[in-house]
């Protein structure tokens, strides 16, 4: 009876729309009549999977946010970490102060903080921008060489203080009495932090890792501004974009069949992280 509750709430939320996806992802709908007609829906097998797979525009968004889980996942991560040991060093002074300041990006709702960041990006409203030209430094973060770093350096204000308020957690469970043995042993505060504190904090790390992961995979709104001031970011630019982007064209079975490609890449990712830490653990 507790759990009927949420049981019920996967099922209309999870469980059903993953189903409805599929459906039609696996079928076609015509109408008769120039659209007026009746309607009639017939068994399309992977022919939806076939064009998205062959997209080319929808194959480069996939390469894009591949850069992103290269690139901006692991630097955001080794930030986080670094903020979390310093707050957990007791170094930092107005602790709680900084905390609140790194986790306050991640409170602001995305398409705010993607408008926010979207000014500061254009030429004509952006300080940053009136700066660099003034000391002849040529800042175009708008570019179609740039753009995905623009994007990436947005991920990464919004999402550093939430990962480090996860690590943060983990090494506050840390026994006090593994720190003090280190301490009594002459270990200074880097040897702690890298020998003891971190191989502790693994599961944290995972956790993070799995959630950057998913994340990078579902970048939307900043793209989805940022497409309304630039050309350097189309339809296609992100797989979720591109479910939009499809959905809106009427390709609902293209749509359904792309964010299963998606959901299914997130999950074998992140069965890949569990996996290489399942081996790390051995």
């Amino acid at each position: 009876m507790l759990l009927l509750p949420l049981v019920v709430l996967f099922l209309l939320f999870f469980a059903a729309p993953i189903g409805l996806a599929a459906i039609e992802s696996l079928t076609v709908t015509t109408s008769s009549g120039l659209g007026l007609g009746e309607a009639t829906t017939k068994f399309a097998g992977a022919t939806h999977y076939q064009a998205v797979l062959s997209d080319p525009g929808i194959l480069a968004g996939f390469g894009r946010v591949l850069l992103i889980g290269l690139i901006q996942v692991p630097t955001m991560l080794i930030l986080a970490t670094i903020m979390a040991l310093l707050f957990d060093s007791g170094m930092v002074k107005l602790r709680a102060f900084f905390q609140t300041s790194a986790f306050l990006p991640h409170a602001i709702p995305g398409v705010v903080s993607a408008l926010l960041w979207s000014a500061l990006y254009l030429p004509q409203v952006s300080p940053i921008v009136r700066g660099l030209e003034a000391l002849s430094v040529n800042a175009d973060f708008l570019g179609s060489n740039v753009v995905l770093f623009s994007i990436m350096n947005m991920t990464t204000w919004e999402w550093t203080g939430y990962n480090m308020i996860i690590l943060y957690t983990a090494l506050q469970s840390i026994p006090r009495e593994v720190l003090e043995s280190a301490e009594v042993d002459g270990a200074s505060r880097i040897k702690t932090a890298l020998q003891i504190k971190l191989p502790l904090i693994v599961p944290g790390l995972v956790v993070t890792t799995m959630f950057s992961i998913i994340g990078s995979l579902q970048q939307f709104a900043a793209p989805m501004v940022l497409r309304a001031i630039t050309n350097s970011v189309d339809s296609r630019f992100t797989p979720n974009l591109a479910v939009y982007s499809l959905a809106a064209e009427g390709s609902q079975g293209q749509a359904s069949a792309l964010s299963l490609v998606i959901a299914a890449l997130a999950l074998v990712l992140s069965l890949g992280v569990l996996q290489l830490q399942k081996v790390r653990d051995r």
